[in-house]
């Protein structure tokens, strides 16, 4: 239904649009679970301040989240989305297509809990080499935000620098992210938590966290710190 509205009411190569229409479906139409326009702004700033060259998003669902990185970041930045789910992956795929930045992104299927298959499509495929992934970001399976981020960091892809954002830490919560989000605070990651509310609506109270990774350094990292 979501891609039917875009393709109908969106203007073609207008990413803008796509987001217009996709928000007023959420708001207006039918519930979505994409990180939502509130919430979105959080992504934005963090893309803006970060100028990522190499995103990884984990949780493609329709699309919407790849439409805003894809809008602020670099011109010469790409974004690689990993989607579990085909169909919603080839949905996303034709909403990205029709708001112009499919050159940008690449909709992947898979889960980076596949017993490795997918990072390896990404190192052969994709060029992950250490140190090249600047952005990450966090909206799929809550209970895979910290074993996921195990093995991003045992892969090696972060420097000094690299941002991670997830959403959803309260609704419906992540708590083993967070607690370790806490306790390396300083030491592995600097972490804001941002206060919003759950998508398309302002009662249900929810977190962003956007944390910064210091690798083994625990002092500066020369790159700025989110402010709390």
């Amino acid at each position: 239904a979501l891609k039917k509205y875009v393709l109908a009411r969106a203007r073609p190569g207008d990413v803008d649009d796509a987001i217009r229409v996709i928000d007023h479906f959420g708001r207006h139409v039918s519930f979505l679970i994409n990180v939502g326009d509130e919430k979105g702004k959080i992504l934005d700033r963090a893309v803006e301040r970060t100028q990522p060259r190499l995103l990884l998003e984990l949780g493609t669902y329709c699309g919407y989240s790849a439409l805003r990185m894809a809008r602020v970041m670099p011109r010469e930045a790409r974004l690689y989305s990993v989607e579990f789910n085909t169909a919603n992956a080839e949905i996303a795929r034709r909403i990205l297509a029709h708001a112009g930045v499919d050159a940008k992104v690449t909709v992947i299927v898979g889960t980076l809990g596949d017993g490795g298959e997918t990072i390896r499509t990404l190192k052969r495929e994709q060029n992950f080499v250490p140190g090249s992934l600047d952005l990450v970001f966090l909206d799929h399976d809550k209970k895979a935000y910290f074993s996921d981020l195990e093995l991003i960091v045992d892969a090696g892809w972060l420097h000094p620098g690299s941002v991670v954002v997830a959403d959803n830490i309260l609704v419906p919560g992540a708590r083993a992210y967070r607690a370790h989000m806490r306790h390396n605070d300083g030491t592995l990651w600097h972490t804001a938590e941002h206060r919003t509310h759950a998508e398309y609506q302002s009662v249900i109270k929810d977190l962003v966290l956007e944390s910064e990774y210091l690798g083994t350094q625990t002092s500066s990292t020369g790159t700025s710190r989110p402010e709390r």
